[in-house]
């Protein structure tokens, strides 16, 4: 008895996997005692007993499961004499008060005494406090490990103030979480009618662009009712609006998480995969802790991201401002230098704009404005850098574009505007002219100064050639 019960004490000591333990505890009672075998049982959430390890157990593993049902209903040891020799013996396996399974014990030594109840009951109770034990150092390393995680994507997180330029960093980390294939973080926007959506890999979407409506949209719903969604299979259902294009576009199951802050959804991260089932509620247990957590962090680079794009735009169209044309173009002018490349900036003034705000007012006179910039940033590359002059002129900085190139897109931009209708939705209808003013660097002027003034200049040519009044 003092060897079994020493063995299972360095069994104890040493186990780290609960595999491990069940095996060498097995072993070690069955040789301590001279037996023929054993079979160890561990008790599942259903309630049924299922083997676990198992050595040179001859008798039928159905017999052992109710022997050890029946011990486990007495809540000690029962012993069942086989037929024509030997014996079995069973004991629950306890920790804490808690049944964690059942030791079965084969013994054909017919000459010797059953096993002492005492012995079996210590047998059960180390054995029992040992799963306890690997179990609770698995919890902590599992524990543990999550903790590292979520401070290497919290830190990711908070490593800069973009969201495009986070949102790589933040992807790989959490994949080691849980596997996707895409992944996007979104936020209503201060109106509160559609959500601006970052998503990774940078050249997908969350199927219907950067910007999903509120109302109809997936993360839409999740930001409206802080409520987490969970779709197994686009194939066999689609609830949203972007379902469709996602699917077409190769997801299969996606995961919406809400990002909250006080009880209140701030903005929502999705989770796509190519695989039908890739999420289910165990995933929404696992995931939503980590949501919460970084949630403020998201609003945080969101918040700056807004202040910088408030400084830099102008407060009328959705242009940069004057301050933000100086500092791009300062930059742009650098890298002209440093390459040996070319630049050209394009001058844009309104003909027939004062009278709109004559007789309509300044409120008028500001949303054609801001239909001036919708139109400009329409026509611009994304690498352009459109901005507002001050009052109705506009400049167009046009990094790496010759003269002629640069001719082009202002005429492009001229029809745009000419051949737009203003206010249409107040019933006024107006029409403006335009006149244009197009330099190249470092062909035409060699300082930003004479740049400006240059393409100014013939600005104003344009108009004074096109007989037009302001």
């Amino acid at each position: 008895m003092l060897r079994a019960l020493m063995s299972l004490v360095e069994d104890l000591t040493v186990a780290r996997e609960e595999d491990g333990l069940l095996r060498s505890t097995l072993e070690h009672a069955v040789e301590a005692l001279d037996l023929a075998g054993g079979l160890t049982l561990l008790l599942e959430p259903e309630g049924d007993l299922v083997g676990a390890a198992e050595h040179h157990f001859g008798p039928g593993v159905d017999s052992a499961k109710k022997l050890g049902a029946e011990a486990l209903a007495r809540g000690g040891p029962v012993v069942q004499e086989l037929s024509p020799a030997g014996r079995l013996a069973a004991t629950p396996l306890r920790a804490r008060q808690q049944d964690l399974g059942a030791l079965v014990l084969h013994d054909t030594r017919t000459e010797e005494p059953p096993l002492d109840e005492d012995l079996l009951e210590a047998l059960g109770r180390q054995i029992g406090n040992g799963i306890e034990n690997v179990r609770l150092y698995a919890e902590l390393r599992t524990s543990s490990a999550r903790v590292e995680i979520l401070h290497r994507i919290t830190a990711a997180v908070t490593s800069g103030t973009d969201l495009h330029a986070i949102l790589p960093a933040f992807a790989a980390e959490l994949a080691s979480l849980h596997s996707f294939e895409r992944l996007a973080c979104g936020f209503v926007n201060d109106t509160g009618d559609y959500i601006e959506m970052v998503s990774h890999p940078e050249e997908t979407s969350w199927g219907l662009g950067a910007v999903l409506p509120v109302v109809g949209s997936g993360p839409g719903f999740v930001a409206l009712n802080n409520r987490a969604v969970l779709q197994h299979d686009l194939v066999h259902e689609h609830r949203y609006l972007e379902d469709m294009r996602l699917l077409e576009e190769g997801l299969r199951a996606y995961v919406l998480l809400p990002l909250s802050r006080r009880g209140q959804a701030i903005g929502v991260l999705a989770l796509g995969s190519s695989k039908s089932g890739a999420f289910d509620e165990q995933t929404l247990a696992r995931l939503q802790p980590l949501a919460d957590s970084v949630a403020i962090a998201f609003e945080n680079v969101r918040l700056f991201q807004k202040t910088r794009q408030l400084s830099i735009t102008d407060e009328v169209t959705p242009l940069h401002n004057f301050r933000y044309f100086h500092q791009a173009l300062d930059r742009e002018l650098k890298l002209v230098n440093r390459y040996g490349s070319t630049l050209s900036l394009v001058f844009v003034d309104l003909d027939r704009f004062k009278p709109i705000n004559d007789q309509y007012g300044h409120l008028r006179g500001s949303r054609t404005l801001r239909e001036v910039g919708f139109l400009i940033r329409a026509a611009v590359r994304e690498t352009d850098i459109p901005a507002r002059y001050g009052g109705d002129e506009f400049v167009v900085v046009l990094p790496q574009t010759d003269g002629d190139s640069a001719r082009v897109l202002a005429e492009k931009l001229r029809s745009l505007i000419e051949e737009h209708t203003f206010l249409q939705e107040e019933g006024i209808n107006a029409r403006l002219g335009v006149s244009l003013g197009v330099a190249t660097y470092p062909e035409e002027a060699k300082t930003k100064e004479a740049l400006i003034r240059l393409a100014d200049a013939r600005m104003y040519e344009d108009k004074g050639s096109r007989k037009t009044g302001r």
